[in-house]
């Protein structure tokens, strides 16, 4: 039994004085003390044991002190009778009952946070607009152990004050201060606090989605709209509002911050400052400001270092690069039955002396009745036809009078819409330019390219008269670097010139009177639009909504048409150009 008095005695030390040189070794088994009945707690020790360390042996002591032998090790029978006192009691507990990650936090905030956790928890959410916001704002609040956002010890914060500010000023953007509800803090308990606290962030991340992205889906204007839409997502909002030193800014970045949305937002407060801020009495003019500055939240936040922007109502297209115009020409769009849609692409290749192969479209609705009417009609405008498998296809060569023109601009897109040169050149003398079937056609396409191209290729040197000594009967293609070129295909119907001065334009297609009814009935939080049938979404209207007529089924034939069964070089896939 000596040895197992010796093993208990030396594990409750251990215990207790995990550095201190074990006691009463030196003494040997038979001068230790006898062993308790029970498991004996540390206290049990005397004063000498626990507060005064031993000598270290020195090189006089006995041979028989350096010499006693290891004690033996227990029998089966002794560690089946013996309570584990050596086990470390601090170990045991911490592994009973782990910390909790809201003790770190001052008992006026963890009330509040207890009462957040509790309501993230709950099974049903009537604070936050998805399933997704809730689980983003709950990882958020959990990887601060739920401490309030908007909260210090219960009392309303700087970081509140800012974001509540801007909400209420949200106008100031277009948007409508009522869709954003702020809550009061003032007088209010842990349990109401803590709502108050969850509706303060659904508030915040709803502003930054309509700021940033618009209040609806593009879809409810047009399905003639190809844009990216982009929604931030909830954790970014909430880890960029937490991490700002004045969340107003931070919100304030989410909205569009190039120059033509801001120049709109200048423009818009100065319009109602002059009609003393009663937006009942706010002119047309305004609206269409509005309208404006929603359709632009659809659009990249980056639109390019060099990029060019098409206005549709404006029947130009402007050439920008860091800032600045270096270009700017006429152009003709789509008329009102076939309008030029709104989309945003990089410019991938110029086509000199290209082939026009005529779309399906064109053939069936057009060129066959014509040609039903005088058979000698094709050949005197340069078309080419041709018959295979009870099908007909229609192509005018490269030259001068194709409907194409010399140069074709290339930024593929659903739509298959491209910019291009003209042969009817008279058509720009008009103020009202919207006669294509879609495309845009330009005025002084040889400049356009080598404004492009030095943009893009800089080192190339490229110039007009160099382009225009191309024109010939052989298509050639100019690649341009990916992403270099930015095709930005808009709507401004309202815009701020370089002089400051408010220009408004004719609603051509229709689109800001869907915008501004879509503003009023259909806002809601945006969802980005579905992927893949766009021509199943609806489409809002004045008088309610209808369905988007589907588009036309022989898209990829279009595509099939486009090189008129020869082989083309390896580059982006294209499409039939309608012009």
């Amino acid at each position: 039994m000596h040895g197992l008095r010796y093993r208990i005695l030396a594990g409750t030390a251990l215990a207790l004085i995990l550095a201190a040189p074990m006691v009463g070794l030196a003494q040997g088994p038979n001068k230790m003390a006898p062993a308790p009945t029970t498991a004996s707690p540390p206290a049990a020790l005397s004063v000498e044991q626990t507060a005064t360390p031993a000598p270290a042996p020195s090189a006089a002591a006995p041979v028989e002190q350096a010499a006693t032998p290891a004690p033996a090790a227990a029998t089966p029978a002794e560690q089946a009778s013996t309570p584990a006192l050596a086990a470390d009691p601090v170990a045991m507990t911490e592994q009973a009952a782990p910390a909790d990650p809201l003790a770190s936090l001052d008992p006026a905030d963890r009330a509040i946070a207890e009462k957040v956790r509790d309501l993230l928890a709950a099974t049903s959410d009537k604070i936050f607009a998805s399933k997704k916001e809730r689980a983003a704002a709950e990882a958020f609040y959990q990887n601060r152990n739920f401490l309030p956002l908007w909260l210090d010890k219960g009392v309303e914060n700087a970081r509140a004050t800012s974001a509540i500010a801007r909400l209420k000023h949200a106008d100031a953007d277009g948007l409508e201060v009522s869709d954003y509800k702020t809550p009061t803090f003032a007088g209010l308990g842990s349990d109401a606090l803590a709502e108050a606290e969850l509706k303060l962030t659904q508030a915040v991340l709803t502003y930054a989605r309509h700021v940033q992205a618009g209040r609806f889906a593009y879809t409810r204007v047009s399905r003639n709209i190809e844009l990216p839409q982009a929604m931030p997502e909830a954790a970014d909002v909430l880890g960029t509002i937490a991490a700002a030193s004045d969340a107003g800014k931070a919100l304030d970045a989410f909205s569009p911050q190039h120059q033509e949305y801001q120049k709109l937002k200048a423009m818009l407060a100065e319009l109602r400052a002059n009609s003393g801020g009663k937006k009942s009495e706010a002119p047309r003019q305004v609206e269409t400001i509005i309208a404006n500055m929603e359709r632009w939240r659809w659009y990249p936040r980056d639109l390019g270092k060099a990029h060019v922007i098409v206005n549709q109502p404006d029947f130009t297209l402007r050439v920008m690069h860091e800032g600045n115009q270096v270009w700017t020409t006429r152009i003709v769009i789509g008329k009102p039955s076939m309008p030029t849609p709104l989309l945003s692409e990089t410019m991938k290749y110029i086509t000199v002396n290209p082939t026009w192969h005529v779309p399906p479209s064109i053939v069936h609705n057009e060129y066959l009745p014509a040609l039903a009417q005088d058979p000698t009609v094709l050949d005197r405008m340069g078309l080419r036809v041709s018959y295979s498998g009870g099908g007909v296809s229609i192509w005018q060569p490269p030259g001068p009078n194709n409907a194409l023109g010399r140069i074709r601009f290339n930024f593929p897109n659903r739509f298959l819409v491209y910019q291009h040169d003209t042969n009817e050149k008279f058509m720009f003398a008009s103020d009202v330019r919207a006669f294509s079937h879609g495309c845009m056609r330009i005025q002084d396409p040889a400049k356009y390219a080598d404004v492009l191209l030095n943009l893009a290729r800089p080192g190339d040197h490229w110039t007009t008269e160099r382009v225009t000594r191309m024109f010939g009967a052989g298509e050639q293609d100019l690649a341009l670097p990916p992403g270099s070129i930015w095709v930005h295909v808009t709507y401004q119907s309202a815009f701020v010139d370089d002089a400051g001065k408010l220009q408004l334009r004719r609603d051509v297609y229709g689109v800001d009177s869907r915008t501004i009814a879509a503003i009023k009935t259909e806002r809601a939080v945006v969802e980005p639009p579905p992927e893949g049938k766009p021509e199943q979404q609806e489409v809002a209207s004045g008088s309610g909504r209808r369905k988007a007529a589907p588009q036309p089924a022989a898209m990829s034939f279009f595509q099939s048409l486009f090189f008129g069964g020869r082989s083309p070089p390896p580059r982006p896939q294209r499409g039939v150009a309608y012009r």
